[in-house]
C-alpha cells in the first residue's frame, strides 16, 4: 500500500503540478533561496496571493546576499500588501544571520533552521524537504486535510497531528521527499479542496475512506476567540500635515500609524493635555464605532477630530507632509482612516 499511494500521487504531480515561480530556480543556490522567501510568504496566504510579490521581491533581491544587506524600510514595503509584516522582519533577520553566520549558505539542518527568527516546525520541514531534498514533511492545512480525508479521522481525535504525522510516515516513499512535499500540497489545494472536493481526478480516490462514505467533513470546528480592543484614533492636521506617533502595539509597530490611545472616559481631562499635547476648541469624538480587524483581534475606534494643536509634549507624535505620507512606510489601519477624511466622510464642525 505504501508504495502504490505514493507512486500514485507522484505521478499525479508529474502531471499535474502548477508551475510556480520559486520552483523555476537556475542552480541548487538560487533553489533554497526561493523556496526560502516563498515558505516566508506562504505562511497564512493563499499561493496566489503570494505569487505577484514573490517576483516582485525576488526582482529587487535575487539573492541572499543582497537581501541580507537590504534595510527593514525597503523590505516592508516590498511586502506592503501581503500582510503579517513580521514574517518579512523575520526574513531579514534570518538572511542577515545565515549571510554572516554561515557564511550566505542556508544550512541544511533541521534544528539549526528552527533557530532563525520566524522559523517553525512546519517551515524548517518544509525546507529541509523542499530545498534539500531531505525526508520530511511540512504539515499545513493542505497535507493535513488530504491525509485526515485519505484515512478517514477527524480533527477531534485524541493525538490527531501524532495520527497524521505516523500515516504520512507510512506512505511516504523511500526518496524523491522534495517531490513528494510539494505533491501533497498540490493534492490539498487543487484536489482534495476544503468545499467541493474534485474527487474525480483524484489520483488515490479507491483509496480514500472519505470517498467511500461519501462523508468529507474531517475538521471539527472551534471557534477562534476574538479579542475586542477599543480605542480612541486621534486626528489632527496642520498646513498640509497629519500628525502620527510611534506605535507600542506589536502588530503596528515599525509603520507609521495615526495616533492610538486605550479607550478610556476621561481622555480629555488636564492630565491628558499635560502629557501628550495642548489644543484649542473641543475635540469631535465621532459616536460610530469603526472596525478594524488584525489578526484574532478586533478593534473598535472611535474617531477624534482635532481643530487645532497648539503644543506637543511627547516626544512619540510627529507631523508629516502629505505630499511625503505616500513615501511613509504607511500602515494599512492608518491609510484606511486617512482615506475616511480626506474623502470627507468624517469632518471637524
Amino acid at each position: 500500500m505504501k508504495n502504490v499511494l505514493s507512486n500514485k500521487i507522484l505521478a499525479w504531480y508529474d502531471n499535474h503540478q502548477r508551475d510556480l515561480p520559486w520552483r523555476r530556480y537556475r542552480g541548487f543556490k538560487d533553489r533554497i533561496y526561493k523556496v526560502l522567501v516563498s515558505e516566508f510568504m506562504l505562511q497564512q496566504t493563499q499561493v496566489k496571493t503570494v505569487i505577484p510579490f514573490f517576483n516582485k521581491f525576488i526582482k529587487v533581491f535575487p539573492n541572499l546576499k543582497k537581501l541580507s544587506k537590504a534595510n527593514l524600510e525597503k523590505v516592508y514595503k516590498l511586502w506592503q500588501g501581503l500582510g503579517y509584516y513580521s514574517r518579512a522582519k523575520n526574513l531579514l533577520n534570518t538572511a542577515k544571520i545565515v549571510q554572516s553566520e554561515y557564511e550566505g549558505i542556508l544550512p541544511a539542518d533541521y534544528e539549526i533552521l528552527k533557530s532563525f527568527p520566524g522559523i517553525g516546525e512546519y517551515t524548517a520541514s518544509a525546507i529541509m524537504a523542499i530545498a534539500f531534498d531531505e525526508d520530511f514533511i511540512g504539515i499545513d492545512g493542505n497535507v493535513e486535510r488530504f491525509v485526515a480525508r485519505l484515512f478517514g479521522y477527524k480533527n477531534n481525535e485524541k493525538n490527531f497531528k501524532k495520527i497524521i504525522f505516523l500515516k504520512l510516515k507510512e506512505i511516504k516513499p523511500k526518496k524523491n521527499f522534495s517531490q513528494f512535499a510539494q505533491a501533497l500540497m498540490e493534492m490539498g489545494a487543487l484536489v482534495c479542496a476544503p468545499q467541493n472536493p474534485r474527487c474525480n481526478i483524484c489520483p488515490v480516490q479507491r483509496n480514500c475512506i472519505s470517498f467511500k462514505k461519501k462523508n468529507f467533513n474531517y475538521k471539527i470546528f472551534n471557534k477562534k476567540k476574538i479579542n475586542i480592543k477599543k480605542y480612541y484614533l486621534l486626528y489632527a492636521s496642520k498646513r498640509n500635515k497629519i500628525l502620527f506617533f510611534n506605535s507600542k502595539n506589536k502588530l503596528l509597530q515599525d509603520f507609521v500609524n495615526l495616533p492610538l490611545v486605550d479607550y478610556k472616559k476621561n481622555l480629555f481631562d488636564m492630565n491628558f493635555k499635560k502629557n501628550i499635547f495642548q489644543f484649542e476648541g473641543k475635540p469631535k469624538i465621532i459616536k460610530k464605532d469603526y472596525v478594524h480587524n488584525i489578526s484574532n483581534i478586533k478593534m473598535l475606534i472611535k474617531i477624534v477630530l482635532f481643530k487645532k494643536i497648539k503644543k506637543i509634549n511627547n516626544n512619540k507624535f510627529y507631523w508629516i507632509n502629505y505630499d511625503r505620507i505616500d513615501n511613509s512606510l504607511l500602515s494599512n489601519f492608518s491609510k484606511k482612516f486617512i482615506e475616511l477624511v480626506k474623502t470627507k466622510k468624517i469632518k471637524y464642525v
